[in-house]
């Protein structure tokens, strides 16, 4: 099968979205032809990867107000003409914006079986856009835009999946009759780990011994609200732990700013961490912490469940299906600190709470592997060609 894959966000770019991309297409690539569209700098070329797949990096420029992205140029005509010399038997777009949408219009046109998949929530993240800035009237209106972009765009697809039951109950309270659950996945090889490794993991990021370890791994960037996990910290009873905030980012040294401003001591910021070093960051923690209130799956979540490491979340989208409040970690409201505060400091008190729900957690990562969620693809892919075909013979 020849698959061409859509996204508006992709490498030297890291987030979620992207590592879901990559891995997927590790797997895909293993029994099918891939094409990916994505967002590249300088001209238009194309970059052969291995036999089966290659990249078409569309020229683009850098997003004014969100460091790190880009967003690609419009060039229907281009790109429709690149479409239709692949010749490809599925199209699928990853959150898309301008990038993916042109790809989705023109397999339409060209009656070629089409997949979005709902990874960011617009409505969330549309005021993000601005740094939170936005006034709230206009906040309200950018929500309503947002939800209208998504509606009147995403049944140009035959297929819309979403992550999580929850998001697919709020794309179909949109209109939209189309829409699948989707889990994302994980490729749990890169999180292996030893005592060797998680040793040199503390000695590099000079994590003192014998403390309690809360941390948060992910990109250090506005909607991620570590403002409100360094809030929850400093409100903590327990004085025994370091919070480790672990990644890169275009808001690093905003929170580190942040921290020193609010006199908190043991925060420990690590910087960018490599795929070999992500096993020894999470067996390194105690707990697993995020206040982000924008997660539409929680790639961090499953990954820091895979370790045995109990987690705490918010509790809405990814987070709130993912964890299940009790079971593999504990649940707060959105931009609650003092609640996120006890949280952790329950967990870090009750070395059996934590056992439990770390075994709990590692039963449900298993659940979310990329094998599983690129198999449930793959069911969808041929079930459109099936009705393609079935179209054709009418």
């Amino acid at each position: 099968m020849k698959i061409a894959i859509f996204t508006d966000t992709y490498l030297p770019q890291i987030n979620g979205v992207v590592a879901y991309i990559h891995d997927a297409i590790e797997v895909l690539s293993k029994n099918n032809e891939i094409v990916l569209f994505a967002p590249g700098q300088g001209p238009m070329r194309t970059q052969y990867v291995r036999g089966n797949f290659k990249i078409h990096w569309i020229p683009s420029i850098p997003f004014p107000f969100y460091e790190g992205y880009r967003i690609a140029s419009m060039d229907y005509s281009r790109i429709s003409a690149i479409l239709k010399e692949e010749k490809p038997d599925i199209v699928h777009a990853h959150a898309p914006i301008n990038l993916g949408l042109q790809g989705i219009l023109s397999a339409r046109r060209k009656r070629i079986p089409t997949i979005i998949t709902y990874h960011t929530h617009f409505p969330d993240y549309a005021p993000h856009l601005l740094n939170g800035k936005l006034p709230k009237p206009l906040r309200k209106l950018t929500e309503y835009t947002a939800k209208k972009f998504v509606k009147y765009t995403f049944r140009n697809a035959d297929i819309v999946t979403a992550p999580t039951m929850e998001l697919v109950g709020e794309l179909r309270s949109y209109g939209l009759r189309n829409v699948e659950h989707l889990p994302n996945g994980i490729d749990m090889r890169k999180l292996s780990s030893s005592p060797k490794a998680v040793s040199a993991f503390k000695k590099t990021n000079h994590i003192p011994k014998g403390r309690k370890i809360v941390l948060y791994l992910g990109r250090i960037s506005f909607e991620k609200r570590i403002d409100v996990l360094l809030e929850a910290f400093g409100m903590m009873e327990r004085k025994d732990a370091v919070l480790v905030i672990a990644g890169g980012g275009p808001y690093i040294q905003n929170f580190k700013d942040l921290a020193q401003t609010m006199g908190l001591k043991g925060v420990i910021f690590t910087g960018f961490v490599r795929d070999e070093q992500l096993g020894a960051a999470y067996a390194c923690a105690d707990v697993f912490a995020s206040a982000s209130d924008t997660e539409t799956f929680g790639l961090t979540f499953v990954e820091a469940m895979h370790m045995g490491c109990p987690v705490v979340g918010v509790r809405k989208l990814g987070p709130k299906e993912i964890i299940g409040d009790g079971r593999a970690g504990l649940l707060v409201e959105p931009s609650k600190p003092r609640e996120l505060a006890k949280a952790i400091d329950r967990l870090l008190s009750d070395k059996s709470l934590r056992e439990r729900m770390g075994k709990a957690g590692r039963m449900t990562a298993k659940r979310y592997t990329i094998e599983a969620s690129v198999g449930m693809t793959m069911r969808i892919y041929k079930r459109l060609l099936a009705r393609r075909v079935s179209r054709s013979t009418r």
